[in-house]
């Protein structure tokens, strides 16, 4: 081979690898996009946390928000303004009309019946409720999280999976994902597999605008 031509095959190599690292950036599965969605960029976002624990909802919120701080975007924790109680979808759709939120962030568990695993990338078939997501989407998610804690799921809280949707306040999901298997008491893993993954991701897909 002459030096040339391996300097040219090295130089394709290289293009290729850096080219395959740009792809894959997140460790989330079942993810999905609505590209219709995504324009006018997300620069203020309220975050909501779906769990009666409030010790929780606050570390969640705190840490989710903390991060789209970092990348100069406006976020505000849902607990400053319903410290009580979860907001249900008419509180949110509210709140987001007049704070002029330009979408949600909302953290919620995967419900055990709902987790097959569909691998890395992006699907093609899009949610039943993405375009009408406060009322059905968010509605379930909220339902499943206020119900007692003798009635909801019994799985290994130390190993739990987690579905991070960002929707808009006229109802259309601009994205979903699933989170690894987490401790949700695990600040680390939460900063990294959590906001640390999903921040990334939508400033990928020119969602939300990097610093």
């Amino acid at each position: 081979m002459s030096a040339n031509r391996f300097v040219k095959n090295a130089a394709l190599i290289l293009v290729a690898a850096t080219t395959f690292a740009g792809c894959s950036s997140t460790n989330m599965t079942n993810l999905w996009m609505d590209e219709s969605a995504i324009t006018p960029m997300v620069d203020n976002v309220l975050v909501i946390a779906l769990t009666r624990n409030q010790e929780a909802r606050r570390f969640w919120e705190d840490t989710i928000a903390a991060e789209f701080n970092a990348q100069g975007l406006l976020a505000r924790q849902s607990y400053q303004l319903f410290p009580a109680d979860l907001p249900d979808s008419q509180q949110v759709a509210v709140v987001m009309e007049r704070d002029k939120h330009d979408a949600a962030i909302v953290a919620h568990r995967l419900k055990i019946a709902a987790s097959k695993e569909r691998g890395g990338g992006y699907r093609e078939t899009a949610p039943a409720a993405h375009l009408n997501y406060w009322r059905r989407g968010y509605n379930v998610a909220y339902s499943a999280a206020v119900l007692p804690k003798s009635m909801q799921q019994n799985d290994n809280d130390e190993d739990m999976r987690f579905v991070m949707d960002l929707a808009r306040t006229d109802g259309r999901l601009i994205w979903t994902g699933t989170t690894i298997p987490i401790d949700p008491k695990d600040a680390e893993k939460l900063r990294d597999e959590v906001a640390g993954q999903v921040v990334p991701e939508l400033q990928k897909r020119k969602i939300i605008a990097k610093e």
